[in-house]
């Protein structure tokens, strides 16, 4: 192996692999050293055991993920270049390292993210953060819709292409990609699918307040019918006979 730090990466860069592709608990420090190239002693001298190599790579891919999108969104000239930008940062991080999806995905699944609590807060405090704050730009600038809650939108605009990514294997059959899943061309005509359909949600006019109101209990009340509206009924004065005056008895 190389030097030090190179020697830490290449298992860092195995880890992502085997952890991606066998899951946390099925992945033995064997297979650990085996994919990097190391002995199992070597190993243990960068990391003191799996959980910590395993939190460790973690750590790395997320605040790799953060610290650029950080960069990127500080550097955009508008709200609306910042979601292009946060957009295809997501494509194009994910698309040079396909296994980390699956490995992000096993994470949330299988441990309810319990090994990357501190790098997910981490994220939040730094990259979701700067997306809400562009979005709320975007809101007193006038140019996005004020009717939406920023940290929503801001889950909306990630949601698109992290679909895409967990969801490959059913987008391949649903675009009929074939056995190899979805081109690069592909991949990237996506990414701007997404940013422009974020865009058009973020500037659309407000939809029109429903008529349909809120009860005490906080449930959906039926609104007014929207029928023909009926004639009311009304009841006749009783009158004598025809050509005869009415009966004041």
């Amino acid at each position: 192996m190389g030097p030090p730090t190179e020697t830490r990466d290449a298992i860092l860069d195995a880890a992502e692999r085997e952890f991606a592709s066998r899951g946390y608990a099925a992945t033995t420090i064997k297979h650990l050293a085996a994919a990097a190239g190391v002995n199992g002693a070597l190993l243990y001298y960068y990391f003191a055991d799996k959980e910590t190599l395993y939190r460790e790579m973690l750590r790395r891919v997320l605040g790799a993920f953060a610290a650029e999108g950080v960069r990127r969104l500080d550097g955009a000239a508008s709200p609306e270049a910042g979601v292009r930008r946060f957009v295809e940062l997501q494509m194009e991080f994910m698309s040079a390292r396909p296994h980390v999806p699956r490995l992000i995905v096993r994470e949330l699944i299988d441990y309810d993210a319990t090994h990357a609590e501190v790098q997910i807060a981490h994220a939040a405090a730094a990259l979701f953060k700067r997306l809400c704050e562009h979005v709320e730009h975007g809101q007193r600038a006038g140019a996005f819709r004020k009717d939406l809650e920023p940290r929503f939108a801001a889950v909306s605009i990630i949601a698109q292409v992290a679909y895409m990514l967990v969801a490959r294997p059913a987008v391949t059959i649903l675009l009929g990609e074939g056995p190899d899943g979805p081109s690069p061309d592909t991949m990237r005509r996506f990414a701007r699918h997404a940013a422009d359909f974020a865009i058009a949600a973020l500037t659309a006019a407000a939809p029109t307040p429903s008529l349909r109101a809120t009860g005490p209990s906080g449930a959906t009340q039926p609104g007014p019918s929207a029928g023909p509206r009926k004639r009311p009924v009304t009841t006749a004065t009783p009158r004598g006979r025809r050509g005869s005056p009415p009966d004041r008895r």
